[in-house]
């Protein structure tokens, strides 16, 4: 591994492997009520991305407290906004939740032309009618198989994670679950938007980018994030799935008093 390459990944490695670690530190926070749109937040760092996650699964939380009856949880954002940590963070404090991520619904590359490569990502290089029928099967059945994406082999593997009616909790994580085209906002009972400055989340998908042997250099890294991530990005936000969001997490957020 150059040099380059293993600095990356060691930078990388710091937002993403230190869970076990701040779990075992004391992390005091208020509860405070979030209803729908509704914000009563203070900044905190967003550099530390296990503190801020648990802010915001805190949020997530004290939301589905207030709906008993919830089970499939939608949680949506640009690329690079923080979801896959999120969920990391909600499975350590909601240990028999379920994730499925919309990631496993990536066209296999053998479907894809040298366009689809280089825009991989975009929606047209997803199956959202796999994806929504699967969704819409388990909401009426509470269980079924759904494939996860393998980094090493850079591609999706059917009937990875297996769910039964004794999950309590199904959080579905991505960037297009909340997009129009997809038609999959009517089956979620919380719909949850991650805010994101888009500067901060190119940063973010530069060093991914390096980490996950996407990119070889963070020239060209960042290059893709500008050039194919933003592209999705402007596409999510002009989409309006923010707007149709029930709860809306700003980046690097505590919460404030009651």
């Amino acid at each position: 591994m150059g040099a380059e390459k293993r600095e990356i990944s060691e930078r990388w490695s710091l937002g993403t492997k230190e869970i076990t670690r701040f779990f075992l530190t004391p992390f005091f926070c208020e509860p405070s009520v979030i209803t729908s749109k509704e914000q009563t937040m203070a900044q905190v760092d967003p550099s530390e991305p296990v503190a801020a996650a648990t802010i915001r699964a805190d949020a997530i939380l004290e939301s589905l407290r207030q709906r008993p009856d919830a089970y499939l949880i939608a949680i949506a954002g640009i690329p690079g906004s923080g979801k896959t940590t999120l969920c990391d963070v909600l499975k350590s404090l909601q240990p028999d939740a379920v994730v499925v991520p919309m990631d496993g619904y990536h066209l296999p590359r053998c479907q894809l032309d040298a366009e689809g490569m280089r825009r991989r990502g975009a929606q047209y290089t997803f199956d959202a009618a796999s994806c929504r029928s699967d969704l819409e099967r388990l909401k009426q059945t509470r269980s079924g198989s759904f494939p996860t994406f393998d980094h090493a082999e850079k591609d999706p593997k059917p009937d990875m994670i297996r769910v039964t009616p004794l999950v309590p909790i199904i959080i579905v994580e991505g960037i297009y679950v909340l997009m129009r085209d997809w038609q999959l906002e009517r089956l979620f009972d919380l719909r949850v938007f991650l805010d994101c400055d888009l500067d901060s989340a190119t940063e973010r998908l530069t060093l991914r980018h390096v980490a996950c042997g996407i990119s070889q250099t963070e020239d060209e890294a960042r290059h893709r994030a500008l050039t194919n991530d933003r592209l999705n990005s402007l596409e999510i936000l002009a989409d309006g799935c923010r707007e149709r969001a029930d709860l809306i997490l700003p980046e690097g957020i505590s919460l404030g008093p009651k």
